[in-house]
């Protein structure tokens, strides 16, 4: 691969497993409120709160509960340490994701489908099984980072819509699973970038320039990687 194709993105973060559990925790609320913009959840952050902690859902319908409740069972699950291939755990994510809007949740599509786009309507390739299985492999064994890894495997999803629906909610979720068995830190699209994520994601999805593709997933290295940072005490000799 060219230089300009493959951007010098190393690891930002080494945690332990107990740092990553910790870190998930405390910002199930927020990654799950990030990741329903995806769904179309309608929920404030608060509301959120109180579906997932609280079991309370006052003046929410039911179809954004369900959302908030699916997403955190997809974010649960990267606490699972399951040995299985990585196209079956996008599966079973998307099982989870997809469960009350998808045609066949948990499958490869096999139908047509139209994306609307802020630079308009993106039709993406339909994909068998076999070719999403090589390309999962083609992303995972380049000589690039864990975390670049992740990041391409979830542009690949959000690009080729690999599933009936809930695709960037599923392609999120697989990019977490590798980070957090990685001690990688954890992906989140926040709020406050999200309009400037879709219109990387737009120009990504119906361009096939490289330019695109370097700057999304720049984007995503620097604004949509969150991890724990300690503070560093330099002690001076008098």
């Amino acid at each position: 691969m060219n230089e300009e194709k493959q951007p010098n993105l190393p690891d930002k973060y080494h945690l332990s497993r107990k740092e990553l559990v910790y870190l998930l925790k405390k910002k199930i609320v927020e990654l799950v409120y990030n990741a329903g913009k995806f769904e179309g959840l309608n929920t404030t952050l608060l509301q959120t709160e109180e579906i997932i902690k609280y079991n309370r859902a006052n003046n929410v319908v039911v179809d954004d509960v369900l959302t908030v409740v699916n997403l955190k069972r997809g974010f649960e699950m990267l606490l699972n340490d399951v040995q299985e291939p990585l196209l079956e755990t996008s599966k079973r994510i998307n099982r989870i994701v997809a469960a009350e809007d998808a045609l066949f949740p948990g499958e490869i599509r096999t139908g047509g489908v139209e994306v609307s786009t802020i630079q308009g309507r993106y039709v993406p390739p339909m994909l068998t099984e076999d070719e999403v299985n090589n390309q999962y492999g083609e992303i995972m064994n380049q000589e690039i980072s864990d975390t670049e890894k992740a990041l391409r495997l979830f542009l690949f999803i959000s690009k080729n819509q690999i599933f009936w629906n809930g695709n960037v909610g599923t392609a999120l979720l697989i990019a977490n699973k590798i980070m957090f068995s990685n001690g990688l830190g954890l992906l989140s699209i926040p709020e406050n970038v999200f309009m400037k994520f879709n219109e990387l994601l737009s120009k990504y999805c119906n361009s096939n320039l490289l330019v695109n593709e370097s700057n999304i997933i720049s984007f995503l290295y620097e604004q949509c990687i969150f991890g724990i940072n300690y503070l560093k005490i330099i002690q001076h000799t008098i």
